[in-house]
């Protein structure tokens, strides 16, 4: 069951460069950093392969509750349930819910995935495709009797993959454990730099409160980290100190604070994920 907080709660996705320069090298070694640095989270990616074996899992585990860390897991990127292929689907699916596993052992709540990409297919048909494709993998979740875990379809930030924030509201509809992950770097590069106000966040929040409700919304995952983007979007990760593409968190943060929400946030920044964490958390703890 997931810890319920009365806050947003911040930290990294994977070791920054202030983790190994202060000299750490082991994921083990992280939930009792993090909570030296005053965070609360940390996001193990899966990115190449779920290939951590069950015992340092459930070591990293007991020392996130050791600590009051709270552990989530990034996916396989090889995921796609658009796929026309049959043996790609199917294996996504087990993607999927290896990582889920692998997250039990963490006793972690949250999985993140990347759905798809449309290939060469029609964007309607490539997203009918996933929406079957990922029932059937909440089926498969069902079985295995993972449901009480949380699976979080992604924002993207290029125009050929699935995850707009419509698409993702859609995706969360199909299941009481799917809760939208919001990466607002991928929105602002799809979008061209689009997301600037608070307005502009406001509207996103909107769209999930009016698609999905209170709780989903309320406590909705979100990747923040400012990122270069090109005219078919996503380029690259940025940190904090760039001052071209944004986006900035101070508008998200405002809106956060007038809504009442308690998101999951973790920085991707590009090296300085705990430093712009820390950042977020300050300047969310200066406003409430």
């Amino acid at each position: 069951m997931e810890r319920q907080y009365d806050r947003a709660v911040f930290g990294p996705s994977g070791h920054d460069e202030t983790f190994v320069s202060e000299g750490n090298s082991a994921t083990l070694q992280m939930p009792k950093w993090l909570s030296g640095k005053g965070l609360d989270i940390f996001e193990y990616s899966f990115g190449r392969g779920v290939r951590i074996g069950s015992e340092m899992a459930e070591a990293i585990g007991n020392e996130a509750d050791k600590y009051g860390i709270e552990m989530s897991v990034h996916a396989p990127y090889f995921i796609n349930f658009a796929s026309v292929e049959q043996e790609k689907a199917d294996n996504s699916i087990t993607y999927l819910t290896s990582s889920l596993k692998a997250l039990r052992h963490f006793h972690g709540s949250r999985c993140v995935f990347h759905s798809g990409a449309e290939g060469k297919q029609p964007r309607a048909e490539a997203f009918a495709r996933t929406k079957d494709n990922f029932q059937r993998a909440l089926c498969a979740i069902s079985d295995l009797q993972l449901d009480d875990l949380i699976v979080c379809p992604e924002t993207m930030g290029k125009q050929a993959q699935i995850g707009t924030v419509e698409e993702v509201i859609e995706l969360c509809k199909l299941g009481k454990n799917v809760y939208p992950c919001v990466d607002f770097g991928h929105v602002n590069s799809l979008y061209q730099g689009a997301l600037k106000t608070e307005d502009d966040f406001q509207r996103i929040v909107d769209k999930m409160f009016d698609g999905l409700g209170e709780l989903k919304t309320k406590n909705m995952h979100v990747h923040f980290s400012k990122i270069q983007y090109g005219a078919k979007g996503e380029i690259r990760h940025l940190t904090f100190a760039d001052t071209v593409y944004g986006p900035n968190f101070e508008p998200f943060c405002n809106v956060i604070v007038k809504n009442g929400l308690t998101p999951h946030i973790l920085s991707e920044s590009a090296g300085t994920q705990m430093l712009d964490s820390k950042t977020m958390k300050n300047l969310y703890l200066s406003k409430i």
